[in-house]
C-alpha cells in the first residue's frame, strides 16, 4: 500500500484526493492539512439547514459536502488529516461501522500515546483524552472502497465553529460552552504543538504496523484528472443543495454521547425555542430561549417530565406540544 504525505495543500484538494483515490479503487493512506479554513458537512446533511452562509462568506470559509457521513466540522491548517482508503473486499475490512472504526483508529490512538497523550477509542468514531474529544472521525463507502476520514486537532477555534453553523444565538453560545468542556487539542494537552512532520511520521509508522509495509506515493496524472472531474461535480449547486435527510429539529453533536437538540415550538403569538442537552442518551437539562413565554409552573412541569428521559426527538416534541396545548386551553 502507498502513503501520500502531502503536507499543506489547497483546502478543497484535501477532500478531493481521497474521493478520487476511492473512485479509482486505489488503496492508500493520505496525510495532509488545508491551507485555509472551510466547513465540511456529511452526505446526509442539508447545507441550508446546517450552514450560516453569510458568516462563512464574510470570513472566507469554504464549504464542501462530502460523499461520506458524519457531522459538520470546521477544518483549517491547525489540524492533521488522515484518510484511509481500503477496498471493501479486503480481508479485515468490516462492514459493521463500530468494528471498522475501532480497528482502523487504533494506529491514531497509538500515535497520540507516543506523543504523550493517553488517547482512547470512544464508540462509535471518536478518540478522547480524559473524556474530551481530540479526534472526530467519519467514514463510509465511495465506489467500491471504504473510507476513513479523520483529523487530529492541534488547535481549534470553538467560537468560529459555532458561528459557522445556522442556529439560534442561545444555541450557538451553549454549543461553545459545551465544546470548551468536551473538546481538547494537542496544544491544550501538551502545552505546545509538535511539528506536523513528526505527527505524520508516527501515523505512517502505526498504520504500517497494522496494514503492512507502505511505500511513498505521488499523485499521478490519472488521480489529478479524477480530482478535476470530481471538483466540477462537488462544486455544483445540484450536488451542494440536494436535499438531505429532513430533521425534526436542530441536532448538534459535541462528541460521542453528548448532543444538543433544539426545536422551535408554536405558542400564542409566535414561537419560541427550547434546547435539550443530552448526555449518554438521556435528557440532562432543558433551556428556554425566552423563559418568560412559559409560566414558571409549566417550565417546572416540563423539566420534571422530560429530564431523565431517553433521548427521542419525536417523543420530546410530542410531549412539549401536548403540554403547551393543555396549558393554553
Amino acid at each position: 500500500m502507498k502513503y501520500y504525505n502531502l503536507g499543506e495543500i489547497n483546502w478543497k484538494q484535501t477532500q478531493l484526493i481521497y474521493h478520487a483515490l476511492a473512485q479509482l479503487e486505489m488503496e492508500g493512506l493520505v496525510l495532509d492539512s488545508p491551507d485555509s479554513r472551510y466547513v465540511s458537512l456529511g452526505l446526509h446533511q442539508d447545507p441550508r439547514d446546517e450552514i450560516d452562509f453569510e458568516y462563512c462568506k464574510d470570513n472566507d470559509i469554504g464549504i464542501f459536502r462530502r460523499e461520506i457521513g458524519g457531522g459538520t466540522v470546521l477544518l483549517d491548517s491547525r489540524q492533521v488529516f488522515f484518510n484511509l482508503i481500503l477496498k471493501r473486499n479486503r480481508d479485515g475490512v468490516s462492514r459493521v461501522p463500530e468494528n471498522f472504526f475501532r480497528k482502523f483508529l487504533r494506529p491514531v490512538t497509538r500515535a497520540l500515546k507516543e506523543l504523550g497523550m493517553d488517547a482512547e477509542y470512544r464508540p462509535i468514531c471518536d478518540l478522547v483524552i480524559n473524556e474530551k474529544k481530540i479526534s472526530g472521525n467519519g467514514g463510509g463507502e465511495i465506489g467500491y472502497c471504504r473510507v476513513l476520514a479523520g483529523g487530529i486537532m492541534l488547535d481549534f477555534d470553538r467560537e468560529m465553529m459555532a458561528r459557522a453553523l445556522k442556529c439560534s444565538g442561545p444555541l450557538k453560545q451553549m454549543y461553545i460552552e459545551h465544546m470548551k468542556i468536551n473538546l481538547t487539542t494537542v496544544r491544550e494537552e501538551l502545552g505546545y504543538i509538535p511539528p506536523k512532520e513528526k505527527i505524520c511520521s508516527l501515523l505512517i509508522e502505526k498504520f504500517s504496523e497494522l496494514l503492512g509495509p507502505m511505500t511513498e506515493g505521488t499523485i499521478d496524472a490519472a488521480v489529478f484528472e479524477k480530482m478535476k472531474e470530481l471538483d466540477q461535480h462537488y462544486s455544483s449547486d445540484r450536488w451542494m443543495y440536494q436535499r438531505g435527510v429532513k430533521q425534526l429539529g436542530r441536532e448538534i453533536k459535541v462528541k460521542e454521547g453528548v448532543y444538543l437538540f433544539y426545536h422551535a415550538f408554536a405558542i400564542p403569538g409566535g414561537e419560541t425555542g427550547i434546547t435539550f442537552e443530552i448526555s449518554e442518551e438521556r435528557i440532562e437539562k432543558i433551556s428556554f430561549d425566552e423563559p418568560h413565554n412559559f409560566h414558571p409552573i409549566l417550565r417546572n412541569e416540563m423539566e420534571k417530565k422530560i429530564i431523565g428521559l431517553n433521548y427521542d426527538s419525536r417523543k420530546i416534541i410530542d410531549i412539549v406540544c401536548t403540554m403547551i396545548e393543555k396549558n393554553n386551553n
